[in-house]
């Protein structure tokens, strides 16, 4: 059995190709033309895909319309119902309504990420193909962590998740960021409104980093000590710390990981604008400490729900989260009322192609996301790409030695950071 692969994301290619290996012979695409590409060469062969998944979400076409077209090539070269590739939509959209949209652009069945060996055994075992899924022990258990972060979705979509709140603080900062006239007293007005985050202001103003003749005492000394703009990007990372704390012992490695990864990538976000791009930098930091919120607030929502005796692989719970964090991370930023450069960052950062209408600042994340997995700070079992190699880098004019140079800067960085790690 020939199987073709759909999906944008590199470790959700991968995952599915582990389980289908032993089904059949795989083919892996990131895009929609290729995935025509693929079909053309086989559809009315003898060695055509008997099973195709999609993941909707592709970079250079809609996922219903190359859904459309591959059962339109079908039709034009008349091949027989019982000869048709059986297409499996796997995607983490889960409404009614996107269901039925791929239920009628031509697909024979649907899976909501994460996909659990057990569920795509079953549905192989449907489309009776002649093929199947040996579902071992291991498989019950990668079913119980799919079905948490399933019920945590869920739940988040009803309204019923209690998830912490990006700190007031954060956005009240932005919008005085953004009026011409905003000066010190202003900034320092609007972080002392929260405790918590003004004294660790006030203290990172007293660390060897910053200190000067005399201690800071006040959250407009530490300002004036530090600048407006690092005291931002300090703020915005004190507030996001707050969301990686677990009292669950078998999280916090796993969160700590996440805390190096983010700030890892904001440093790499920030440098890669300021070299390319210099007028952009004004959220270049911040969006490098939320491209994987998702994933963060999804280990969060699992501390209750994961005990001692829960049987599971880090790795299995990794790349569970990995499948569903962009898309529950984009929806968690809509609810916190961020814009919509910020949204697309998140939901689109993990892809590995792009268009020429891609924003930079998605090209910016990816490649900074990637950097930071090539210098030992990554967070997911992602493909060893060369970063010269990575569309990102080319799209975006880096060249190796520029790469190096960047990615010298953040391990300076991230050392002289281990008092926020």
């Amino acid at each position: 059995m020939k199987v073709l692969i759909v999906d944008q994301q590199a470790v959700s290619r991968m995952k599915l190709q582990k389980m289908l290996k032993e089904a059949g012979q795989c083919e892996l695409v990131n895009c929609g033309q290729d995935a025509l590409d693929a079909c053309a060469k086989t559809i009315g062969e003898a060695a055509s895909f008997a099973l195709i998944t999609l993941d909707i979400a592709i970079p250079d076409m809609d996922g219903i319309e190359l859904l459309k077209r591959i059962r339109q090539m079908e039709d034009e070269k008349k091949v027989p119902g019982d000869k048709r590739a059986k297409i499996l939509v796997v995607t983490s959209d889960s409404s009614a309504r996107q269901v039925m949209t791929c239920v009628r652009a031509g697909c024979d069945d649907y899976l909501v990420k994460p996909v659990s060996k057990k569920r795509l055994s079953e549905k192989i075992e449907q489309f009776g193909l002649g093929a199947s899924i040996a579902v071992g022990a291991e498989a019950e258990k990668e079913t119980s962590i799919e079905k948490m972060i399933e019920t945590t979705i869920r739940r988040f979509k009803e309204g019923k998740l209690d998830l912490p709140a990006m700190p007031q603080v954060v956005n009240e900062l932005q919008e005085v960021m953004n009026q011409p006239t905003a000066g010190l007293p202003e900034m320092a007005s609007v972080i002392e409104k929260d405790p918590a985050i003004a004294v660790g202001l006030i203290s990172k103003a007293n660390s060897p980093v910053y200190r000067g003749v005399g201690p800071v005492k006040n959250v407009s000394m530490a300002i004036s000590r530090i600048g407006m703009k690092e005291s931002q990007e300090l703020v915005n990372t004190i507030a996001n710390k707050g969301f990686y704390g677990t009292k669950n012992r078998r999280l916090k490695e796993m969160m700590d990981t996440h805390w190096a990864h983010s700030l890892a990538c904001a440093h790499a976000s920030k440098i890669i604008t300021r070299k390319i791009s210099p007028d952009d930098q004004e959220n270049a930091f911040m969006k490098g400490l939320l491209h994987d919120i998702g994933s963060v607030l999804l280990l969060k929502s699992l501390d209750e729900n994961i005990s001692r005796k829960t049987e599971f692989a880090d790795g299995e719970l990794i790349d569970c989260i990995y499948e569903v964090h962009s898309s529950f991370g984009a929806a968690l930023l809509e609810r916190w009322e961020f814009s919509p450069d910020f949204i697309r960052i998140v939901k689109e950062h993990e892809w590995t192609a792009f268009t020429e209408d891609t924003e930079k600042d998605v090209l910016i994340a990816n490649l900074a996301d990637n950097l930071v997995h090539k210098i030992s700070f990554g967070v997911f079992n992602k493909e060893d790409t060369a970063l010269p190699d990575l569309e990102s880098a080319r799209r975006l004019g880096i060249n190796p030695t520029l790469l190096n140079e960047i990615c010298e800067e953040v391990k300076t960085l991230m050392k002289g950071a281990k008092g926020d790690l």
